[in-house]
């Protein structure tokens, strides 16, 4: 980041802090306004936006919550994530298995097949030189 990006970041976080103070702690609502929310009520209202746009309170929670963790034995918090590239006709064959009820998506079949590849592929043990 050069000094003048940094110095401009610097001066948005800056003028961000600044009109939220404001909105939060000096802005005046007017009197009897069905527009203006503060508080609970703001709350309460953007929460009822959000169940309206995700389908319910359940997918709202799922979506403060974020990605589910995988696995009884894990303490809450982020699964670990990987990527690959597939050749095309890997991905093709796995697109088509998906599509026919094999598996519910991509995370799914990979990790039914790593399962199944290490119920079959014990890890070898390390050998001395």
């Amino acid at each position: 980041m050069t000094t003048d990006t940094h110095q401009l970041a610097k001066t948005n976080q800056t003028l961000d802090e600044a009109a939220a103070h404001w909105a939060e702690e000096e802005m005046t609502l007017p009197t009897d306004s069905h527009t203006a929310l503060r508080g609970a009520d703001a709350a309460a209202h953007g929460r009822a936006a959000l169940e309206d746009a995700l389908g319910g309170t359940e997918a709202v929670e799922r979506a403060v919550r974020g990605r589910k963790t995988l696995g009884q034995q894990r303490p809450a918090g982020r699964s670990p994530k990987r990527q690959t590239t597939l050749p095309a006709d890997l991905d093709e064959y796995s697109r088509s298995y998906i599509a026919a009820g094999g598996a519910k998506d991509f995370s799914a079949l990979m990790r039914e097949a790593l399962t199944e590849f290490f119920d079959h592929h014990p890890v070898p043990s390390k050998r001395s030189v």
